[in-house]
């Protein structure tokens, strides 16, 4: 899946940024979903964008859906991605789906 695809999901399903989404909202088979994340957390330009959440730090509403998948040894159920990565999509990617940069500042002050 295409980084402008996955966001693209993840608004669709979240509705804005930094809120949690359960991993298998992807659709994605369990061996591409690991080898799609594994690669978006070895790539500094992408990593500093999302948080993948453990089965024991994602918030309660998204535990219902817990399927948890390992990326670098480490597993995972849930992704956070911040809308700090509007900098790293293409330009006629689709960016107007809530934006909260209010809370991505907050968050980055921190």
């Amino acid at each position: 899946m295409e980084l402008n695809a996955a966001v693209a999901k993840y608004l669709e399903v979240v509705k804005e940024y930094r809120q949690p989404m359960p991993l298998s909202s992807f659709g994605l088979p369990k061996d591409e979903l690991e080898a799609m994340l594994g690669a978006w957390d070895e790539d500094y330009h992408l990593h500093r964008h999302f948080e993948l959440l453990s089965p024991d730090a994602d918030p309660s509403g998204v535990r219902e859906n817990r399927a948890t998948y390992s990326v670098r040894g480490l597993g995972y159920s849930a992704i956070v991605i911040h809308e700090s990565i509007r900098e790293v999509l293409a330009p006629n990617a689709n960016h107007d789906a809530a934006p909260n940069a209010a809370n991505d500042a907050a968050h980055d002050a921190e």
